[in-house]
C-alpha cells in the first residue's frame, strides 16, 4: 500500500475514483463501500484512492455526535490497523490528510473542488449511504453531487448494510464493544475486535491460584475498551503465526479489595516468560461480568468453570 500526503500527491499520477471517511473499523459497511469504489475504479479504468485523515474529526473538534466530549472518544480501530485492513479489501492508495481546524473549515464543495477535482484529477466520486464531509456551518453537501457532475466526475452513492436491525456504523461497534457485547460487534466488523500490548508485571495473584496470568498494557489507550467482564479470547504472541487459546478479565479485583481496572489474560497450557512481549489479544464472547468472590476456593471454581466455558466457544468458533 501506498499512503501519500498532499505534498507527494502527483507521484499517484491522473485519474482517480475517490471515497473520503475516516473508516474507523472498516465494518462490513465500509468493505460494501470500498468494493462499490472498486467497481466504478474499474468500470472507468481508474485507480481507486481513499481519502482519510490522521486524525478523527472527533478528537480535533470535541463535541460531535451527541456531545460526546474529546477525552471520551475511542477509536475502534488504530491508522495501522485501518490501513492494513484498507489493503486487506483491495485499496492499495490512500491519501492521508492531516486534519486540522483549516480542513474542517471547508465545505464539502470546497473540499471537493481543492483536494479531490484539483489535488487528485478524480474523475468518479464514491459516497456512502449517510456519507458527510465538510463543515457543519456552511454546510454544502447537498449541492456536491450536481457540482461534480457539472465537472464531469461520476458520483455513484452507496446504500447501507443493514444487520440485526440496524445500519451498520462505526458507532454501533463502538456502542456493542462498551456493553460488552463482543460477538456483536465482530458481526459488524466482519472480524473479532482486537487489542494490542506490551505484557507488565504485576502482581501475580494469578500464579498462586493456578492461572498465571499476563499482565497487559495496551499500546493504544484510544481504543475502544469493552466492557468490565471475563472473556474467551485467542492470543497471538510477538513473532508469532499461531493462535492459542485463553480467557481475559477486564476490570477490578473485588476479591482482592482492589478496584483499579487490569487487562489479564491467562493462556491455557502456557507457561513461558512473556514479560515485554507483546500479545494480540482477540475478542470472541463474553462468559461473565467481574464479581467478588467469598472466599480464594470460590473464585478458583469460577475460574475453572470459566476455562472450560471458553474452551467451548473457541472451539466452537474455531
Amino acid at each position: 500500500m501506498k499512503i501519500y500526503k498532499i505534498e507527494n500527491i502527483s507521484e499517484l499520477g491522473h485519474g482517480t475514483a475517490v471515497t473520503v471517511g475516516m473508516f474507523d473499523g472498516v465494518h462490513l459497511g465500509h468493505q460494501h463501500i470500498l468494493a462499490l469504489l472498486r467497481q466504478e475504479a474499474s468500470r472507468l479504468g481508474l485507480t481507486p484512492v481513499v481519502v482519510t485523515f490522521d486524525l478523527h474529526p472527533r478528537q480535533v473538534l470535541g463535541g460531535g455526535v451527541g456531545g460526546v466530549d474529546i477525552n471520551q472518544f475511542y477509536r475502534v480501530t488504530t491508522n495501522e490497523e485501518r490501513y492494513a485492513l484498507l489493503e486487506k479489501y483491495g485499496i492499495h492508495h490512500v491519501l492521508e490528510l492531516h486534519f486540522t481546524p483549516a480542513i474542517a473549515a471547508l465545505s464539502a464543495c470546497q473540499f471537493f473542488e481543492q483536494i479531490l477535482l484539483q489535488k487528485l484529477q478524480a474523475k468518479a466520486l464514491v459516497l456512502g449511504y449517510d456519507n458527510m464531509f465538510g463543515s457543519k456551518q456552511h454546510n454544502d453537501f447537498d449541492r456536491l453531487p450536481s457540482l461534480a457532475q457539472s465537472l464531469g466526475v461520476s458520483v455513484a452513492v452507496d446504500t447501507a448494510v443493514r444487520l440485526h436491525d440496524t445500519d451498520v456504523s462505526s458507532t454501533q461497534v463502538r456502542k456493542a464493544l462498551k456493553q460488552g457485547n463482543v460477538e456483536l460487534a465482530a458481526d459488524f466488523l466482519g472480524y473479532n475486535y482486537r487489542l494490542w500490548g506490551l505484557v507488565v508485571k504485576g502482581r501475580q495473584m494469578g500464579r498462586r491460584l493456578g492461572f498465571p496470568t499476563a499482565n497487559v498494557c495496551l499500546d493504544d489507550t484510544t481504543k475502544v475498551m469493552p466492557a468490565d467482564g471475563v472473556y474467551a479470547v485467542r492470543v497471538q504472541l510477538e513473532n508469532s503465526q499461531e493462535s492459542r487459546m485463553g480467557m481475559a478479565n477486564f476490570g477490578g479485583q473485588p476479591t482482592f479489595g482492589l478496584d483499579k481496572p487490569v487487562f489479564e489474560v491467562n493462556i491455557f497450557n502456557f507457561d513461558g516468560d512473556l514479560y515485554s512481549t507483546t500479545l494480540s489479544v482477540e475478542f470472541v464472547s463474553r462468559l461473565r461480568d467481574v464479581k467478588k468472590f467469598d472466599s480464594i476456593p470460590q473464585l478458583v471454581s469460577q475460574l475453572n468453570a470459566d476455562r472450560d466455558a471458553a474452551r467451548l466457544q473457541l472451539s466452537a468458533k474455531a
